[in-house]
């Protein structure tokens, strides 16, 4: 799951990073970023059987990302 390809850099707030290796921290991961990627990958899971923009719409909807 993790190591695929090459990397780009995503800029996140200085707040929310240190709360996230807070819990990457406890939850045993060997860095912030390992932690940040599984999330991610994990939320990309809702959208692998999407067909159009209009399939992706709905189900940010339905997860409340957009309203």
């Amino acid at each position: 799951m993790f190591g695929f390809g090459k990397t780009v850099s995503v800029k996140i707030d200085k707040d929310l990073h240190a709360r996230m290796a807070k819990v990457a921290d406890v939850a045993g991961y060997a860095t912030v970023e390992e932690f940040i990627q599984h999330i991610l990958e994990k939320e990309m899971l809702h959208f692998e059987d999407t067909k159009n923009d209009a399939d992706i719409r709905a189900k940010l909807k339905g997860l409340g990302y957009i309203s």
